[in-house]
């Protein structure tokens, strides 16, 4: 087929045709056809079968053609940028910044004044003042005094209170600073003198029975405010307390403090510094130096802490003390159940001041020693319930060196002493713990507090004024932000004193020998109910029911309280 196709494009190129002899060439060729077809014979032939084309089968090429080279090329490539800035032109717009349409702010007022009167209380006098909002500082005074009448059946029970407080706090970009500078002055007799047994039935000199405590102190406090995981949190403490009595017996305390913190990952690294010095003159001075390095791992449902307090006690029990810092936080239902357990300790600071505020009737010659809380080993569950309710229980394992208490010592020829004096004994304590809060917006707000304590001393015989049972409530009710009521209650278990049972004396009426028993003082219930009623936004009037119930009950033994006392008054914004 190839050479015969070539023949004929040989045969084309040699022997062009015009159109005239291609006409001639098919007339004579139609001729000869037309003579051949009369020369065929005249036999007819029928096709019996249908045609079945055959095809052949092709025999195609399987092998795939391949380029064997045996030189190859390989190219080292070394690619550099040059930087050269382009030139732009082109300025973006400023967008102004959108305004968010939302509820005004509430308008302040600069303070208020308060003034009662009531059956026992002549006058009730308070003044609060402070600047309005700013996002530079904010600076303001509080006074407040308070007269309270002697109580008709128990002579020399008439005291006062004076609080004056100046306070700032000074706001930068990633820093707070705030202090303060505090003077209270609380005035008090011990009448409990007349109400415990006496031999003779004389009264005492009024220096002898007044006590007055003076209390200057400051606070100051660093704090940064930055929220980057990455800086480095710092907050730093200083205070300082001057407490004075009408003896003139001082004590001079301070206390700094310092913490740094810093997350890595998802690990908290914490440090907790303290410095804590305290001298009063009728007692040893003492100090604590403590150290508390922590990790805090938190993770999406938990957190633990794990860390070591290191302690150095020095007075009248010197020594170094560590302690196991752990914690562990599991959110099972997030904040819905959230079960907790840890372990801990400190030595903790016991001091004329803190003393004082507790039981002003203590005497001024108390022997002061720090407590030493060796382990606090806690477990518990919080919560909430609904929107409204928030729960947390908890029980607790603490063992303490050193707790105090308060006891009645002989003096003179007194069966007992007027004031209390500090004892001193090791202490493990069982307690549980129960805490309910329900809150409805702002018109309905409820708390309610148990607490149940077991106490086993080494040597005292009883935990002397520590009560066994501890119940209180409270409650708030605000109808359309106009009137106002409040219900407190309160309830305190039975709790023991150590009392002089038996004497003997000589013909004299000197006391030569005592015996010792436990007095149990009667359970503590008190109510309280307040009404406030808001004229204007600026004017309100208020009442207050306090001892709803008259019991005359005794926290200390033979200090019995106020009974029922009401008192009402007005307060004024400005």
């Amino acid at each position: 087929m190839i050479a015969l196709k070539s023949m004929k494009m040989k045969i084309v190129r040699k022997c062009p045709m015009n159109k005239q002899g291609i006409l001639i060439a098919v007339f004579l060729m139609c001729g000869l056809i037309v003579q051949a077809q009369n020369n065929l014979p005249s036999d007819t032939f029928r096709v019996v079968k249908a045609y079945q084309p055959t095809l052949v089968d092709a025999d195609k090429i399987t092998s795939e053609p391949e380029i064997v080279d045996t030189f190859k090329l390989e190219a080292d490539l070394d690619y550099q940028f040059f930087g050269k800035q382009m030139p732009v032109s082109f300025e973006p717009e400023l967008i102004s910044a959108a305004r968010i349409k939302g509820e005004p702010l509430v308008k302040l007022y600069n303070g208020y004044a308060r003034a009662a009167v009531g059956n026992t209380m002549m006058p009730l006098a308070e003044v609060y003042y402070a600047n309005k909002r700013s996002d530079k500082y904010a600076l303001g005074a509080h006074v407040k005094y308070m007269n309270q009448r002697e109580l008709s059946e128990y002579k020399s029970s008439e005291m006062s209170r004076t609080h004056f407080e100046v306070f700032g706090k000074r706001f930068w970009k990633t820093n707070t600073f705030e202090g303060n500078i505090n003077y209270d002055m609380d005035a008090m007799n011990y009448y409990g003198y007349y109400q415990m047994p006496r031999l003779v039935q004389d009264e005492l000199p009024s220096d002898e029975i007044e006590q007055q405590y003076n209390r200057l102190g400051a606070h100051f406090k660093l704090k940064s405010t930055k929220q980057d995981s990455f800086n480095l949190r710092h907050e730093v403490n200083a205070a300082y307390q001057m407490t004075t009595n009408k003896a003139g017996n001082q004590e001079n305390y301070f206390k700094a403090s310092g913490k740094l913190s810093q997350f890595k990952n998802a690990e908290l690294y914490q440090l907790d510094l303290m410095v804590d010095y305290n001298k009063y003159d009728l007692s040893e001075e003492s100090a604590i130096l403590a150290m508390q390095p922590q990790i805090s791992t938190i993770g999406e449902r938990f957190r633990v802490n794990a860390g070591l307090g290191i302690f150095m006690n020095s007075g009248p029990t010197d020594g170094f003390h560590f302690y196991p810092l752990a914690e562990v936080k599991y959110n099972v239902i997030e904040n819905i159940l959230v079960p907790y357990a840890g372990i801990k300790g400190e030595i903790r600071r016991n001091n004329y001041n803190t003393i004082t505020r507790e039981n002003p009737f203590v005497a001024p010659e108390i022997e002061l020693e720090n407590s030493n809380q060796k382990h606090n080993i806690y477990l518990g569950v919080r919560g909430t319930l609904s929107k409204k309710i928030s729960f947390n229980t908890s029980a607790s394992k603490i063992s303490t060196e050193n707790e105090y208490f308060y006891v009645k010592r002989p003096t003179e020829n007194l069966i007992q002493s007027k004031a209390f004096y500090l004892t001193y004994d090791k202490v493990d304590e069982l307690s549980f713990k129960g805490e309910l809060v329900y809150r409805l917006d702002d018109k309905i707000k409820v708390y309610a507090l148990g607490e149940y304590f077991n106490y086993e001393t080494r040597n005292e015989e009883e935990a002397w004024h520590r009560p066994e049972l501890k119940v209180s409530a409270s409650g708030e009710y605000n109808l359309k932000d106009k009137l106002i009521a409040r219900l407190d209650l309160f309830y305190w278990g039975e709790q023991y004193a150590q009392r002089v049972t038996e004497i003997t004396t000589n013909q004299n009426l000197d006391i030569l020998d005592r015996k010792y028993g436990v007095e149990t003082l009667a359970p503590i219930f008190d109510v309280n109910l307040g009404f406030e009623y808001r004229y204007t936004k600026k004017l309100s009037a208020f009442i207050q029911f306090n001892n709803i119930g008259g019991i005359n009950y005794e926290k200390y033994q033979d200090y019995p309280l106020q009974g029922f006392n009401v008192f009402g008054g007005l307060t004024y914004g400005f």
